[in-house]
């Protein structure tokens, strides 16, 4: 080309290769920012924060696959209800400083907790609105209200290690990305399915010092499989629970349609992880009115084999403090440590303030299905399908040693190749999340994500004439501020700015503003 010349239709060529690259840049930057900005300071001296988090493996491991816990005392349970969590005992009397915003039953949950029942509910609602793009104009709300019941074995039947989890939600509303924008990654994550609906009941047995653990009945696979707790940040679905790509292409079994499954995780090394799973893959398991009690193995059902390998590495982490001494005075009483001759007395870190580096999650996975799935343009139906994902997260600045805040970059990619079969047979997920931003609110989380999606060939062309246009891409951007407002509630300021909605380009970029709010009771 440039032997000959500049042509007529280079530049405006050039532009449209520009134009298509910018999603490409977009979600490199937290791989940029990754490289170059991993750095941390230290402040010594001060207390470490606990953080209320659900039980993985083993606490010495620090929950390092289940909750990054670079993000301060965050009740994850607002959003979704997993393994059993690692339950916080809550005996203040000051409402405000209260875990649940109903407290502790005057005893009553401590009780139930020592005769080996836990019980925990939640409430999480979507508010959003487009005033700018989409097919109309419009606002919609959505709700999720779940209940959890574990029964605890050690106080029920005096063995260790194992835990039942009863699982039902009620949910309601309406679906703005449906009625108003016609968008594939929808804007409002607690939407799916409406009423009641029975989701789990699993049993889940730890052996080997909680290094080993296996879990039955019925449960999804995206409840351990390719899910992150900063996921669980987004109200956008294409992002929050698992990569939507995943249950779009392969039927991968998300929340809250539970399908008959089992899981066995074990920790390999001291921060490695490994995990195999087998599931029902059923089409007959998200009709609503079901309510999630069609619990039948079909004929025509399939199933799904999954594995993934993981990684949890903790960068530039600082040496632990010297544990203090206490000197005696003659009364036989100990007396604090002093500092030179002067002898003026100096603090000492609490025994329990253990400094903390950049921790980091890896993992990568694959699945195989033996369903039968629906081919775009064609009545024949192909056998099998399969899949990979990856991804990281990786705190890169930390204020402190000793404090949890600071920002963490992430990313994620789902690759399912079968173009005739698959909608988004490529997805990008990333983000960053910044814990404290403000220093007077060091519990609050600023969000940032980006989910990118390439839509098949195969149906871009056989849904041309429905969908108005040929299919390319859909690019979301989502930015978040979670204020939490107790340890109980919060409240999430959110918008969203969702380009080229289901892929055609006749349908106009859309600008959603909304929030979530959650509280735990």
């Amino acid at each position: 080309m440039w032997k000959k010349g500049l042509q007529d239709d280079d530049i405006p060529r050039f532009a449209d290769n520009l134009t298509n690259s910018l999603p490409s840049i977009t979600m490199m930057l937290p791989l940029f920012l990754a490289a170059s900005l991993i750095t941390t300071n230290e402040v010594p001296g001060m207390a470490t924060v606990h953080i209320p988090m659900p039980t993985m493996i083993t606490r010495k491991e620090e929950l390092r696959f289940n909750i990054p816990y670079q993000i301060p005392e965050l009740n994850w349970d607002m959003q979704r209800f997993w393994e059993p969590y690692e339950t916080k005992r809550d005996n203040t009397k000051s409402w405000l400083q209260s875990d649940y915003a109903t407290m502790n039953w005057f005893g009553l949950r401590d009780t139930m907790a020592t005769h080996g029942l836990d019980i925990s509910a939640s409430y999480t609602a979507n508010l959003a609105g487009n005033p700018v793009g989409g097919r109309s104009s419009g606002f919609t709300y959505c709700d999720n209200f779940t209940i959890d019941l574990e029964f605890q074995s050690k106080p029920l039947f005096g063995y260790d290690g194992g835990t039942l989890s009863v699982i039902g939600l009620d949910r309601n509303g309406n679906n703005l990305s449906a009625q108003h924008i016609g968008n594939q990654f929808t804007v409002q994550q607690v939407y799916g399915g409406t009423g009641f609906i029975f989701y789990g009941l699993a049993y889940n047995q730890r052996f080997n010092d909680d290094k080993i653990s296996f879990k039955f009945g019925r449960m999804t696979a995206g409840d351990d499989f390719a899910s992150s707790p900063l996921y669980w940040l987004y109200m956008n679905n294409g992002i929050d629970g698992n990569p939507q790509s995943l249950p779009v292409n392969g039927s991968f079994s998300t929340y809250p349609w539970g399908v008959w499954g089992a899981r066995l995780r074990a920790l390999v090394t001291s921060n490695t992880e490994a995990m195999l799973g087998i599931y029902q893959v059923t089409p007959q398991v998200s009709k609503s009115y079901m309510h999630g009690f069609n619990w039948n193995m079909n004929p025509g059902d399939g199933v799904m084999m999954i594995g993934q390998y993981g990684w949890a590495p903790e960068f530039f982490k600082p040496a632990a403090p010297a544990p203090s001494t206490s000197a005696k005075s003659d009364d036989g009483k100990s007396v604090v440590a002093t500092n030179g001759a002067d002898g003026k007395t100096f603090a000492t870190p609490s025994s329990e303030a253990i400094p903390h580096g950049l921790p980091g999650h890896y993992w990568i996975g694959g699945y195989y299905s033996t369903w039968t799935y629906p081919q775009f343009g064609s009545t024949q139906g192909q056998n099998g399908a399969y899949g990979l994902y990856w991804h990281f997260d990786q705190m890169l600045y930390r204020m402190s040693p000793f404090k949890d805040t600071g920002l963490t970059a992430w990313s994620a990619f789902v690759l399912c190749p079968q173009q005739n079969t698959a909608k988004v047979p490529f997805q990008y997920n990333g983000g960053l999340v910044y814990t404290g931003m403000i220093p007077a609110r060091p519990r609050d989380i600023s969000i940032f994500g980006v989910a990118y999606g390439n839509f098949s060939s195969n149906y871009a062309q056989a849904n041309q004439t429905a969908a108005g246009g040929y299919a390319t891409y859909e690019l979301a951007y989502e930015f978040g501020y979670r204020i939490n407002l107790t340890k109980f509630a919060y409240v999430q300021p959110d918008a969203q700015w969702i380009i080229n909605p289901g892929g055609t380009g006749t349908i106009p970029n859309a600008l959603v503003l909304g929030a979530q709010i959650g509280v735990t009771f």
